[in-house]
């Protein structure tokens, strides 16, 4: 008798029973429906507080200005390090971004950019003490003719530290700009340097300068690809 009361492994109730649970899914999404709501009215709060479009916007967080557009539509919301960034740049916190709204006079700044100002300063500065201890080390010590010219250098470098920064940052036309200044100094340099130290330098090294004109070009160019792309 008890054998009969015992129940078969393999009847269909056991089968149910073994059937793989279903990945929840909440049946209210109202909460993330509110979350984009209240981000998108605060995005376009904070933004209009700037005076600044969405491309601008965009440009200075290093997103598109589709993107901008999406979220200020509230049909999309950001990650949690986009929505850190975002908070970063107005000078708020992640949860007043995407909080209910508040009918409140705004004193936005431009922390980020502030910060990434002065850090450029900061290293164009680190890069001409260099050059003025380099140049008075050269002057007291070692018999060079031109010791100034590490002036003339420091210019060219810092170029080349205000470009890497502006790549980090994904800034093309400032790129562009800060390239075409490491172009034109750079050669400059060069000139300067070859006209200073050559006893009879020649007569045509004037068209040392000609390099920057397809460099300029090629420059230009990629800027413009890179755009389209």
């Amino acid at each position: 008798m008890e054998d009969k009361d015992l129940k078969n492994p393999n009847t269909e109730n056991d089968f149910t029973c073994d059937k793989p649970e279903e990945s929840y899914q909440p049946e209210n999404n109202d909460s993330a429906f509110d979350i984009k709501d209240c981000f998108s009215q605060n995005l376009i709060k904070y933004r209009k507080a700037l005076n600044l479009t969405q491309a601008e916007l965009a440009e200075k967080i290093n997103y598109s200005d589709k993107a901008v557009s999406k979220w200020e539509r509230a049909e999309s919301i950001p990650d949690i390090y986009t929505l850190k960034s975002i908070a970063d740049f107005f000078g708020i916190k992640v949860d007043t971004l995407i909080s209910e709204p508040k009918n409140e006079r705004l004193k936005v700044k431009y922390n980020l950019g502030t910060k990434r100002t002065i850090l450029c300063l900061a290293s164009a500065a680190i890069v001409w003490l260099v050059a003025v201890l380099f140049y008075f080390f050269i002057h007291l010590f070692v018999d060079i003719k031109c010791p100034w010219l590490s002036y003339i250098y420091a210019v060219p470098i810092t170029a080349i530290v205000l470009l890497v920064f502006t790549a980090v940052w994904g800034k093309s036309l400032g790129n562009l700009i800060i390239i075409s200044l490491l172009i034109w100094t750079l050669l400059a340099a060069i000139y300067i340097t070859l006209i200073t130290s050559l006893s009879a330098p020649p007569k045509g090294l004037w068209e040392l300068f000609l390099i920057g004109i397809p460099a300029e070009g090629v420059v230009v160019f990629w800027t413009l690809y890179t755009k389209v792309k």
